[in-house]
């Protein structure tokens, strides 16, 4: 068994922050060889599906002082190779966002991995069709109320139920492009014009929630079940409670209303193939259902003393297995 991670180019991954590397570190202690290769690197023809990728060596984190320290030198790679994506591998599809053209060809050649028998988590038809924004508007979670538009006049009307609203780019990720709206800001029209590019381009506007003072909850969901979570609080010069903009990691337990946001969030899960999410929870309402490369695992670990990245391994090394038995007809 191999796990191959298709990611952003190594040498500017973050090892004491990013999800990836702590899976990475994971898999190499459960003995399963890991390789690397970028979405460019992922090739189709002359047999099936294939990645031109690296085998890969981490020199793990440790943690010092209440906090992660990675060596300087943190991974050695081999030279890359070809190897064909079947039974044997598990693929890790973790590129950060936007979706764009060049995210959509790389799950498109992942599309002929499924078929020849490799475990792609999470599946690339469930990537495609999960927007981490609309996912909570097609289930019947508590939600915040939330309309996507390019049009002012929508935008106008919003804000005079709501006062206050935050905008975000679909496609956005790690807090990137996201801004408050008042209905009271002098420049509004210019900012209603910013964020839907001067009418053309969609954005999503959800009611603002002041329980956000209190933290949003990032919640890892393995196969629909929680592993892990944190509360992300924002710093005293923002109100986003990204930890790519300065958020910090609080300690933190789920309550009833979590607990059945999960509930009723995994047959929807299970149905588009994605056994492995990062959902945000803001006063017992989710905000986003994050699919693509979710982030927070490092900080879990570091305030809970557990290690959900082992169960993640496991059970990946669990589903590939029986994966390649039924597509050998084991």
């Amino acid at each position: 068994m191999r796990f191959l991670f298709v990611i952003d180019p190594l040498p500017g991954l973050r090892p004491e922050h990013d999800t990836s590397v702590a899976l990475m570190e994971a898999a190499q202690r459960a003995g399963v060889d890991v390789w690397a290769a970028e979405a460019a690197e992922l090739v189709l023809g002359g047999g099936g599906a294939a990645a031109w990728a690296r085998p890969v060596r981490i020199n793990p984190a440790e943690r010092r002082a209440g906090r992660w320290k990675a060596p300087a030198t943190w991974w050695r790679g081999g030279a890359p190779e070809r190897i064909r994506l079947r039974p044997d591998t598990a693929v890790l599809m973790r590129v950060d966002p936007p979706v764009n053209s060049a995210y959509l060809r790389a799950t498109y050649i992942l599309d002929a991995a499924v078929r020849e028998g490799a475990l792609v988590v999470n599946n690339p038809r469930g990537l495609r069709d999960a927007n981490e924004k609309l996912l909570p508007l097609t289930v019947d979670v508590p939600a915040p109320d939330t309309i996507i538009t390019a049009r002012s006049h929508d935008i106008l009307e919003a804000l005079e139920r709501w006062d206050v609203a935050v905008a975000k780019p679909l496609e956005g990720a790690g807090g990137r492009g996201v801004v408050m709206v008042r209905r009271s800001d002098p420049g509004l029209a210019a900012l209603i014009g910013l964020v839907t590019s001067q009418g053309t381009r969609q954005t999503v506007l959800q009611e603002y929630l002041p329980a956000v003072a209190e933290g949003d909850k990032r919640i890892f969901l393995l196969d629909g079940e929680p592993v892990g979570a944190i509360n992300r609080r924002a710093s005293d010069q923002d109100f986003r409670c990204n930890l790519a903009v300065g958020a910090v990691a609080e300690a933190t337990v789920l309550d009833e209303s979590d607990a059945e946001i999960c509930r009723r969030l995994h047959p929807r899960l299970e149905l588009l193939g994605l056994p492995l999410v990062g959902i945000d929870v803001i006063g017992g309402r989710l905000t986003e259902v994050n699919v693509t490369s979710p982030t927070g695992l490092r900080e879990i670990e570091l305030l809970t003393d557990d290690r959900p990245s082992d169960r993640i391994v496991e059970w990946i090394t669990n589903a590939a297995a029986a994966s390649g038995s039924a597509t050998l007809g084991g």
